[in-house]
């Protein structure tokens, strides 16, 4: 089993702010700003570099719930952040979807921060899908429930990928990487 926290940033980041993120991230979509060659649709930006306060405090919230997840401040190497939007619509092979955050160079902490699930879905099975065995162990194969306006942190060399697509409505979330 591996650890993860979620931290709840809902105080901070409101509704109206975590609206403003999805518009944000479907307007880097609509302008192309994405990635071809991953999943529909991960913009290819670093999404805290987005000048306004609501990715000002989520950039902030990340590194704050990091901090805490380790029980300490450390010396940051780099943050990385996407946004990432999806859909039924855009569903693939979910066995295309499992990945790792490992860099050759640092110890990574990667980050999932749930700005939108569409309604009417299961939020126990539309989280973070992890594999703490590898994705060749099936048996240890567990969900993260989804937390609407919460990071969950946890290893980036641990392997996951997004939870079960359920809706046409669009689910946004951001993710982030904290090198260390």
């Amino acid at each position: 089993m591996i650890e993860y926290e979620y931290y709840d940033w809902t105080s901070l980041i409101d509704a109206n702010a975590r609206e403003r993120m999805a518009q944000d991230i479907h307007g880097l979509v609509e302008r192309g700003q994405y990635w071809t060659n991953s999943p529909p649709y991960q913009t290819n930006i670093n999404i805290f570099g987005l000048q306004s306060e609501h990715w000002n405090n989520l950039k902030m919230s990340f590194i704050w719930s990091c901090f805490a997840y380790m029980k300490q401040e450390r010396q940051i190497k780099a943050v990385k952040s996407w946004g990432y939007k999806t859909n039924l619509g855009t569903e693939e092979d979910r066995n295309n979807y499992w990945h790792t955050h490992e860099r050759p160079d640092a110890t990574v902490l990667s980050g999932v921060y749930y700005a939108h699930m569409p309604e009417r879905i299961n939020l126990d099975i539309a989280g973070t899908e992890f594999a703490p065995n590898g994705v060749e162990d099936p048996s240890s194969y567990f969900i993260a429930p989804a937390k609407v306006g919460h990071w969950i942190i946890f290893p980036g060399k641990t392997w996951h990928r997004p939870g079960i697509l359920q809706s046409n409505e669009w689910r946004y979330i951001i993710a982030a990487d904290m090198e260390i």
